[in-house]
């Protein structure tokens, strides 16, 4: 019986030790571009902007890869809160130029989790050969891990918009991240 009990608390340990490295990972990757986007398009690329900046940075960053020819579409995803939701950013990347048939509104979302899983779902979206995230940088590897585990496409790449990356972001970041980790809404790897 002892024998069993110490390799019960050894298996404790060794997952709380494993638990630990992975989240020491994910603090040091916050701030890192995950799986960055190829520069040249392939057929039916989308990309999914989480609302968030009120500034329009990642609005701008998608509308940039649209005139560029990378994504043939733009989803905007959120209900937001103070400015920054959907609709409001599917207006401006209209006021600055792309089309309003290469745009498409998901507007229910409050969450980053709900950002993908929702607009994965769109029927558009579903049938894209490549989805492409657009957020800022900071957050950037816990929306290119969550989109890994909620949205079935074969490619799924990064175009983050660069935000200064401080330390107060990073613990804030990783502490998520690590959350959707163990709640199974992101993938681990």
């Amino acid at each position: 019986m002892p024998r069993l009990r110490h390799l019960g608390l050894a298996t404790a340990a060794a997952f709380a030790i494993a638990l630990l490295a992975r989240a020491t990972l994910d603090y040091v990757w916050i701030g890192s571009t995950p799986a960055p986007c190829d520069p040249v398009k392939t057929v039916n690329t989308m990309a999914i902007v989480l609302s968030g900046g009120p500034d329009y940075r990642r609005t701008r960053r998608a509308v940039g890869l649209f005139e560029a020819g990378q994504v043939d579409r733009i989803v905007f995803s959120g209900a937001g809160h103070g400015g920054d939701s959907a609709v409001r950013l599917a207006r401006e990347a209209v006021r600055l130029g792309v089309p309003d048939t290469n745009v498409i509104v998901e507007r229910a979302a409050r969450s980053t989790y709900e950002n993908l899983a929702n607009s994965c779902a769109l029927p558009g979206v579903r049938d894209a050969q490549r989805l492409v995230i657009v957020t800022d940088q900071h957050h950037s590897y816990r929306a290119y891990l969550t989109a890994r585990a909620q949205c079935g496409q074969t490619e799924i790449c990064s175009a983050p918009a660069p935000v200064p990356l401080t330390a107060k972001r990073r613990r804030s970041e990783a502490m998520k991240l690590f959350a959707y980790q163990l709640l199974g809404r992101a993938a681990w790897w």
